[in-house]
C-alpha cells in the first residue's frame, strides 16, 4: 500500500503542486482582495481583486494547468480528479463560513472545466501530431 501511494505521489506530483498554486493564488487573492474604485461619480468602475482572479486569472490557469498536466502524465480523468479534490477541500475548508454547499460544488468544478478544455484541445494536438507521423513514415 506505501509501495503503492508513493509511485502515486511519484507520478502526479507535478498535478498536485500546480493545483496547491492555484489554490495558494485564490488564498492571495482572498487576503490582499481590496476594493479598487476609479473613474468619476458618473463613470465609476469598481472591482475587486478576488472577483478578478476568480474571472479571469483562475480560468487561464486550468486551462494551462490541463495542457501542462496532459504533457507529463498522459493522462486525463485522474489528473482533473486530482484538481477538483485539491479545489473542494480548500472550499469547503478554508471559505466554509461565506460559501453554502452549492456554491462549493460550483467553485470546485469552474477550474476542473476549464482544465478539462485544455487538456481534451492538447490532446487533439497530440492525436493530430502522431497521425502526421505515422502518416508520412
Amino acid at each position: 500500500m506505501k509501495r503503492r501511494f508513493l509511485s502515486f505521489l511519484r507520478k502526479y506530483w507535478f498535478c498536485i503542486l500546480l493545483s496547491v498554486i492555484m489554490v495558494f493564488g485564490i488564498s492571495l487573492s482572498t487576503i490582499y482582495a481590496d476594493l479598487y474604485i476609479s473613474g468619476d461619480v458618473d463613470d465609476m468602475l469598481r472591482f475587486d481583486l478576488r472577483d478578478v482572479y476568480l474571472v479571469f486569472c483562475l480560468p487561464l490557469y486550468s486551462l494551462i494547468y490541463g495542457c501542462l498536466s496532459f504533457l507529463k502524465t498522459r493522462k486525463i480523468l485522474l489528473q482533473q480528479l486530482i484538481l477538483y479534490i485539491v479545489s473542494f477541500l480548500y472550499w469547503f475548508r478554508f471559505d466554509i463560513g461565506e460559501l453554502l454547499w452549492p456554491g462549493t460544488y460550483l467553485w470546485s468544478i469552474f477550474p476542473v472545466v476549464f482544465s478539462l478544455i485544455g487538456t481534451l484541445f492538447t490532446a487533439l494536438v497530440c492525436y493530430i501530431v502522431k497521425s502526421a507521423k505515422e502518416y508520412n513514415g
